[in-house]
Parts: structure tokens; C-alpha cells; sequence
């Protein structure tokens, strides 16, 4: 009897440990799922010191698929001084259509620098159920920078003065960092040069060769491009005569047109004659057969004609 007993119940544990097995397995299964639904986000962080000297931060929050990048929109992004852990929270701002979260700095606004004059900022997404979180951080410094152009016995020069601000408004020159110099033009700016600060100084100079509008006005822009420290810095001078321009003499001989016919060649347009020629025989004895064949097909047509009706008369 307790055999019998002990057997029962020893079934009764393992049906339930079974159905807890299963039960587990399901619970596995459908938190892979939800795991495995959800889009794994990826997030960039640029800083951007303008030419009018404005300043602002851009969190680009997106994801990849089929090799293309697709921009995640109306996401709420949180910016933190320094690391999350410390709590100190910058802004929170949803991104836009392009999937970008962007905090615009006031011109008299100070960041709060360490000794190295660098100021931490990180970028967080905490993610919801169609999206993973993600998360970005980048290092600044913030620095001064000034544009200005010289001209002395003909030679134009154009000059660069950058400095790294600190807590006490001390000014350290910025040193072996690239600068690009550009003349903006209708789809995409001109590189006319490049250099390197030393002492917190750069400059080129100027070419001659570059055009301006109708009176050779012309635009120049200095810009330290994707800095790891100082991310996009850029300043600009506008409408300096320093572009060449085709002068405009009121001739009326000016506004004859001249038409340079091309020689009569394999390689101009204007083929050789003796290739006309050869050309116009060959159609015309191509077009005369043609012509020879409609004429005796229609010949025999009226004598078949002619033929039928002797026939039919008796003849």
C-alpha cells in the first residue's frame, strides 16, 4: 500500500515539475521575443561653435537597416553634465523628423570647467518597447576664435587667431590643430587652403585665381572640422573685393558673335565630303532598286490585269 502510495505521488511531482518546465520555457520564449522585437538604436554627439558665434549641441539618435540610415523622431533625449551617475541634468528635448535633439547655448552662457578646461557632457536615451537605449558622451573645450584679413604691398593674407578658454577667462593658444579655409560657393564651399595653429596662429595666403561676383566681392570661412575637443568651429568675413571679375566695356564690337565652322574631318562633326559623296551614291542605288522592283511589280499587276479580261472576252 505505501508503494503504491509513494508511486502516486512521486507522478504528482513530476507532471507538476513538467508543467513548471513548460510553463518557464513559454515565459522564456516570449521574453526572447520581445527582446529580439525590439530596434537597436545608435546615437552621435557634435558640438558646433558657429560663425555667428552662436553655440549649440546635436544628438542624432537612429537606427541602420539595409544599410541605411534611418533617423528615430519624437524621442525624448536627456543631456547630463558630466556622467549619469553624477545627476546633473543639462536639458531634455524630443528629436525632430531628422532624429536630432538639439540644446542651443546663449552667447554669455559659461561652461563649467575642469583644470584641463574641459567640460564632460553625456547624451542618454532610455529606450521604450520598440526601441533599445543608447547613450553618448563627448569631452569640450571651448575656445575663442577670430577671422581677419590683411593686405600689405599686394599680398593678401588671411589670419586666424584661436585661443582655449578657461574657468578664469585665461587664454591658452590653441596649438597643432588643423583649419580649413573655404570661399562659399552655390552647392558647396571652395577649399582655397589649409594650415595648422602654432601659438594659437594660422594663415595662407590668399589666391589670385579666385572669382567673385560682378564687382569680385567674395566671402571667406575658417573652420575646424569635427575636432575631438572642439567639434565644429567656424567664422566667417562677407563681401571682401577680393575676387576677380571680367571687366565690362560698353563695345558694341563686343557683342558680335563669332562662329568658328570646324573643319571637314573624321573627329569634327562636319564629316569629310568625299564621305557625303560616297554616302548619297550608295542610298541612291539603294532607293533606285527600290524603286526599279514597285515599278515592275506594278507592271505585272495591269498585265495580269490586261490578261484576265482577254480571257474573259474570248480572245
Amino acid at each position: 500500500m505505501k508503494a503504491i502510495y509513494s508511486r502516486a505521488v512521486f507522478r504528482i511531482i513530476y507532471r507538476v515539475q513538467i508543467i513548471f518546465l513548460v510553463i518557464i520555457s513559454f515565459e522564456s520564449e516570449g521574453f526572447a521575443q520581445k527582446t529580439k522585437s525590439k530596434t537597436k538604436v545608435r546615437m552621435s554627439l557634435d558640438y558646433y561653435n558657429n560663425a555667428d558665434k552662436s553655440r549649440s549641441l546635436d544628438a542624432t539618435l537612429y537606427f541602420v537597416q539595409d544599410r541605411i540610415r534611418k533617423p528615430v523622431s519624437d524621442e525624448i533625449i536627456f543631456f547630463y553634465i558630466g556622467d549619469i551617475s553624477e545627476n546633473i541634468i543639462l536639458d531634455s528635448i524630443m528629436t525632430d523628423g531628422n532624429g536630432t535633439a538639439q540644446i542651443k547655448f546663449d552667447e554669455d552662457y559659461n561652461f563649467s570647467l575642469d583644470e584641463e578646461r574641459t567640460v564632460n557632457i553625456t547624451a542618454v536615451f532610455k529606450g521604450n518597447k520598440s526601441f533599445t537605449s543608447a547613450k553618448s558622451d563627448i569631452s569640450l573645450k571651448d575656445i575663442f576664435m577670430e577671422l581677419f584679413l590683411s593686405e600689405i604691398n599686394g599680398l593678401k593674407t588671411v589670419s586666424v587667431r584661436a585661443y582655449e578658454i578657461g574657468n578664469d577667462k585665461e587664454m591658452v593658444p590653441v596649438e597643432n590643430t588643423k583649419i580649413n579655409f573655404y570661399v562659399p560657393r552655390l552647392f558647396s564651399d571652395q577649399l582655397i587652403g589649409e594650415s595648422k595653429f602654432n601659438e594659437g596662429k594660422s594663415s595662407i595666403e590668399f589666391p589670385n585665381n579666385i572669382a567673385g561676383d560682378t564687382i569680385g566681392n567674395i566671402s571667406i570661412i575658417a573652420r575646424i572640422e569635427d575636432h575631438d575637443n572642439y567639434g565644429t568651429v567656424a567664422r566667417q568675413l562677407e563681401n571682401f573685393r577680393w575676387g576677380n571679375t571680367e571687366p565690362i566695356e560698353d563695345d558694341k564690337s563686343l557683342m558680335t558673335i563669332q562662329i568658328n565652322i570646324p573643319t571637314r574631318a573624321l573627329w569634327h562633326s562636319n564629316a569629310p565630303m568625299w564621305m557625303i559623296v560616297t554616302l548619297v551614291i550608295l542610298l541612291t542605288g539603294v532607293w533606285s532598286h527600290y524603286m526599279y522592283v514597285i515599278y515592275q511589280l506594278v507592271k505585272l499587276h495591269q498585265l495580269g490585269k490586261k490578261k484576265k479580261i482577254n480571257i474573259q472576252e474570248g480572245i
